[in-house]
């Protein structure tokens, strides 16, 4: 939302992370929008363990969708050393 407390759209919603990855020294072809939008994903299906909310806030017609996204081998987790 913009300051009036109106939706972005997307042309505002590109502008501002444009800006917001140049204010922050970042190359734009090291951080890509649409990066934030898979990792959005990948973080629900793991902290409600259900494939469907991660669905549904991703906007996936099929389970199998989400499931192409979600389950990408990203590596394995590491636990902490303390």
């Amino acid at each position: 939302m913009d300051d009036s407390g109106l939706a972005l759209g997307r042309a505002a919603l590109r502008y501002r992370f444009d800006k917001a990855r140049k204010a922050a020294g970042i190359v734009s072809a090291e951080f890509q929008f649409r990066d934030l939008h898979a990792k959005a994903g990948t973080d629900k299906a793991d902290s409600a363990q259900d494939i469907r909310q991660a669905q549904a806030q991703q906007g996936h017609s099929s389970v199998t969708t989400t499931e192409i996204y979600v389950m990408k081998k990203r590596g394995s987790k590491a636990t902490p050393t303390r």
